[in-house]
């Protein structure tokens, strides 16, 4: 009683410290407030339909709503969230009752499809929330231990313990900041006084001196499976950019006295916000601080007890774990990464530790710190503000060769120069010859490049293009969508393109566009009785030249232009190619499209989904200006140009996911229509056809291969970048 009591006064004392630190700073301070707390899933982790319930519903809605009302009163910018069951109802939820945006990320949940499968009641992971200015999104999800499976709102399957860490990103003012959000794997206390006290206890008799020997070898186990999540959380931030300032927060379930604790800070470089507090305050001598006190917790009572939640006894490690759950500790840390110095942790403390309408919010207390960002900031790129110079000259090269019927031996280069000049500029190039004579000759320079510029408000962009696609054998069916496989004829086709394209970044998601583009197309080398030689505008036998001016307007929020996994993206595009001097082509073009690309689960699998079409308005147009569906950038499996008119709509869907090393794998269906004017939109005769293929992800650009199955034919594409 007399430890209790002494406990609790350093406890009150710490608090009466810490307020008066978070009193010292300026409402001008560039700051944040940030919270961890684990909100404790309250399930014994035994069971196969059902894991079991420590309490009744109405007991863990009342917890729910304890911590909401006592956060919603410390209001955070930042929180960290912990055990959430399940994960996205419950972030979002919990969202929804703070004002703030959330992300989140499954971790446990075993066999689901949506909310439906075994264990039904477990689809437990982690989230950070964000005040809704801060513009939170997702950066990454770290994988730190467990098994081979899939983890996501939509399809969980695995069959052990997962840990993750789970990566977020705000704008503070213009200062970018990354969130990191943790929960190592648990077990008992490595150390000997805690041993001592496990084997000391007057009921030790429990566990015979066999069990605890053989429990010991298990809880040794899992406390060096955290040592290993904590090497790979180390590994993992040492990806991210140097001068980006980073906060990690989480339930770490090691005490900070361990050694294991102190071992990570001093591998990582990270501070811990509360110790710094606590040693200002107390000098030589830091007061101690719980976010796991038994003592004043009663929540704790649940999983210290000999018995699971249906009343069987524990045996073996399982007794012990609960036995360990009877010693207080501090496990629950806010940490600051090198750009940060001990100062700039301005207060920190236990939050949500006081029991409402006689309920406590979670098993544990959470840790709250406010963060001043000044120093930090000085050291970090502005975001959105301006585009961040990537930190090096970065060259890439990929050599081309492939064998193809119809072209004979292919060979050729792709190179990628980013940075070379120092201005955050790229040069894009493609040489490509074949032995039957197809020639690819591709040439575009960014300055900006595009990944530098994505999300950023920029006064402005330029790209300049020059395409030359020399096609030997391009296809000709007809005009129109009911055309037939029979009519195929070939011709070649020699486009040159040129374009230049000034953008502005007005916000970080809206891009405007303005550009001129130059393209001669001619076409040659008919066949005998050529349908196509033969058919109106005579243009279709010689060189179509047009002029043209063109604006987008784009909605934009992917989280990378190269290899997006998440965002929207609504485009509206407007061409007109007026009569001039050296042209003979004259058409209007508008155009809409809408991308949408979500992370479906872990590893990474992303859907994808692009919808739109675009418009011709003019008389007389030869087939070198009208618009083409089939090919490697709109409906594969069906052959390049299969159909042509002067409108079309168009729908592709992916699946992308992860397979070895750089290696992807991508399945999906496109399906679209051609008329000679919307206004004739119908639902009937659409070519649909499933793809699949493969991506290898460069650090500058994506290797494309696709395979489409068409009605009447296979298509087999090389090319670089996504689709869409």
């Amino acid at each position: 009683m007399k430890k209790t009591l002494r406990t609790r006064r350093a406890a009150a004392l710490a608090a009466l410290v810490f307020s008066l630190a978070a009193a010292g700073y300026t409402a001008d301070t560039p700051r944040l407030r940030v919270l961890t707390f684990n909100v404790w899933s309250g399930l014994d982790y035994v069971g196969f339909a059902k894991f079991g319930e420590y309490e009744p519903t109405a007991r863990r809605e009342a917890r729910f709503a304890a911590f909401a009302a006592q956060a919603k009163a410390l209001d955070p910018d930042v929180i960290f969230v912990q055990e959430a069951n399940f994960a996205g109802t419950y972030a979002r939820r919990l969202a929804s009752a703070l004002g703030m945006d959330e992300i989140h990320q499954v971790v446990n949940g075993g066999i689901k499809l949506g909310p439906l499968g075994l264990p039904f009641n477990l689809k437990e992971g982690n989230a950070i929330l964000a005040k809704p200015g801060l513009g939170l999104r997702r950066q990454d999800d770290w994988k730190l231990s467990g098994p081979f499976g899939f983890f996501g709102d939509t399809l969980t399957i695995h069959f052990s313990e997962a840990i993750f860490a789970l990566a977020g990103k705000i704008i503070v003012g213009t200062t970018p900041v990354t969130l990191v959000n943790v929960h190592f794997v648990s077990s008992p206390p490595d150390d000997e006084a805690a041993l001592r006290k496990l084997r000391d206890l007057p009921d030790g008799r429990v566990l015979t001196d066999a069990e605890f020997d053989r429990a010991l070898v298990q809880m040794k186990e899992r406390t060096q499976r955290r040592a290993e999540e904590m090497r790979s959380l180390i590994k993992d931030l040492g990806t991210l950019a140097a001068d980006i300032p980073v906060i990690v927060g989480g339930d770490f379930n090691v005490g900070e006295d361990s050694a294991q604790y102190r071992n990570f800070l001093a591998s990582s470089n990270l501070i811990d916000t509360l110790d710094a507090v606590r040693k200002r305050a107390a000098g030589s001598a830091p007061l101690p601080i719980l976010s796991w006190d038994p003592a004043r917790n009663d929540n704790i009572a649940y999983s210290s007890r000999p018995v699971d939640a249906s009343g069987e006894k524990l045996e073996g490690y399982d007794l012990l774990d609960a036995l360990s759950n009877t010693i207080p500790q501090r496990i629950d840390f806010i940490l600051l990464n090198h750009l940060f110095r001990e100062e700039d942790a301005l207060s920190a403390s236990p939050a949500i530790d006081k029991p409402q309408n006689g309920v406590y919010a979670s098993d544990h207390f959470g840790i709250t710190a406010d963060v001043d960002l000044a120093r930090a900031a000085a050291a970090a790129p502005r975001e959105p503000g301006t585009v961040v110079r990537p930190a090096r000259f970065t060259p890439e090269f990929l050599p081309i060769a492939m064998w193809d019927t119809d072209i004979g031996f292919g060979y050729g280069l792709k190179s990628f120069l980013l940075n070379p000049l120092g201005l955050a500029e790229s040069f894009d190039i493609t040489l490509f010859n074949s032995t039957k004579g197809e020639r690819w000759y591709r040439f575009v320079f960014s300055l900006p490049d595009f990944e530098s510029r994505q999300g950023k408000i920029y006064p402005w962009a330029l790209d300049l293009t020059i395409d030359y696609d020399k096609m030997i054998s391009n296809n000709f069916f007809g005009v129109g969508n009911g055309t037939r496989w029979s009519d195929r004829e070939t011709y070649m086709r020699e486009p040159v393109d040129l374009s230049l394209t000034v953008s502005r970044g007005l916000t970080g998601r809206l891009v405007a566009q303005l550009g001129l583009r130059y393209k001669s197309v001619s076409n040659s080398h008919f066949a005998d009785g050529s349908v196509l030689a033969r058919q109106p505008p005579d243009l279709n036998t010689g060189t179509a030249r047009y002029a043209s001016l063109f604006a987008v307007l784009r909605y934009d929020s992917r989280d990378s232009y190269i290899n997006p996994s998440e965002g929207f993206v609504a485009q509206a595009e407007a061409e007109t190619a007026p009569r001039l001097e050296g042209t003979n082509v004259h058409f209007q073009r508008l155009g809409g499209w809408l991308q949408y690309y979500a992370v479906l689960f872990q590893p990474k699998t992303v859907f994808a989904l692009r919808f739109g079409g675009q418009s011709l308005f003019g008389n007389n147009l030869p087939v070198q200006a009208l618009l083409p569906l089939g090919g490697n950038q709109t409906l594969r499996g069906s052959p390049q140009d299969r159909y042509l008119d002067k409108s079309y709509l168009l729908l592709n869907a992916e699946i992308r996911f992860p397979l070895v090393w750089r290696l992807g794998g991508v399945v999906g269906w496109d399906t679209g229509k051609v008329w000679p004017s919307l206004r004739r939109f119908d639902f009937k005769g659409w070519a649909s056809n499933p793809t699949f293929g493969l991506r290898l992800a460069m650090k500058t650009f994506i290797v494309r291969l696709d395979v489409g199955l068409g009605t009447d034919s296979t298509g087999v594409y090389f090319n670089f970048g996504q689709l869409f």
